[in-house]
């Protein structure tokens, strides 16, 4: 057994890490499923997902959810801890633990090595400042995926990308907080790049986003559209006077608005007097 202590206000305890070797991964590899595989590859992904957002990836009902998950933890793939606040309590958070990351490794069929996975890095997002947001940001693709499987029109949310993939992609100069792609039917499909705002940026920092977006849009791997959310109403009409004059599509809603209703017409493109659904914004769409 090896013991690691993170010393950090929310992991200041030492706790007991089981083996990571691959021997370790065949003693449990009869109680993994292709779910399990799939909760792993998104933790990689996007770091960190709470209980109710792996609900609303993989699960058909909560409790299933959190029963599983808590089996998972106790496999040694997952790990998950409740961050700390001044009011209230958060639900638990889950990141990816060694174990896991050797699922994810497998999966790719690559070595531990090359996954470049730091767990202890993992953690350190945890006592982040980045937290929230990155919590948010997160709930904003899961809120979506969970509309798309339980609607009653054809959808889903086909491709996710993390901030990473999405920075690489194309090489930093532009970083969005996440990419989609969201599938509709008769086959339509809208790519799109999201930007959530939490009132915390600058006009001219909004408008510097903006034109960056602008560099790539030639490209023939662009999104779309780009999306914007914001806390408040006035904050996004606030936002849409600096963005006004961007040559591209951009659309804004409230993030109290996504998650009450993400397959619905909630989004405003720029120049528009009025709101649409996401599949809508789909070049062709003709809506």
């Amino acid at each position: 057994m090896v013991t690691r202590s993170v010393a950090s206000p929310t992991h200041n305890r030492a706790r007991a890490r089981p083996r990571t070797d691959r021997l370790r991964l065949q003693s449990i590899a009869a109680s993994i499923t292709d779910r399990d595989q799939h909760i792993c590859i998104d933790l990689f992904e996007h770091r960190i997902l709470t209980t109710i957002q792996l609900y609303e990836l993989h699960f058909p009902s909560y409790p299933r959810a959190r029963k599983r998950l808590l089996e998972l933890h106790r496999l040694g793939l997952l790990w998950r801890v409740r961050p700390h606040q001044q009011l209230g309590s958060l639900p638990w958070h889950y990141v990816l633990d060694e174990p896991g990351a050797l699922v994810v490794a497998e999966s790719r069929g690559i070595e531990p090595t090359e996954l470049g996975f730091r767990f202890d890095r993992v953690l350190g997002m945890l006592d982040s400042p980045r937290l929230r947001h990155l919590r948010e940001t997160n709930g904003f693709f899961t809120r979506l995926a969970h509309a798309c499987r339980t609607s009653r029109e054809p959808c889903r949310l086909a491709e996710w990308w993390g901030e990473r993939s999405a920075a690489e992609r194309w090489q930093g100069l532009v970083r969005p907080d996440g990419l989609g792609r969201l599938e509709g039917a008769p086959e339509s499909s809208v790519t799109f790049a999201l930007e959530l705002d939490r009132g915390t940026e600058s006009r001219d920092r909004l408008a510097e986003k903006i034109e960056r977006y602008v560099l790539i849009a030639p490209g023939p791997d662009a999104p779309e559209a780009v999306l914007s959310s914001f806390p408040s109403l006035e904050r996004e009409q606030s936002a849409r006077q600096v963005l006004a004059s961007a040559a591209l599509t951009v659309a804004t809603t409230t993030l109290h608005r996504h998650l009450a209703n993400p397959l619905g017409v909630v989004w405003r493109p720029l120049g528009a007097d009025r709101r649409l659904r996401l599949i809508d914004l789909a070049r062709g769409s003709g809506t």
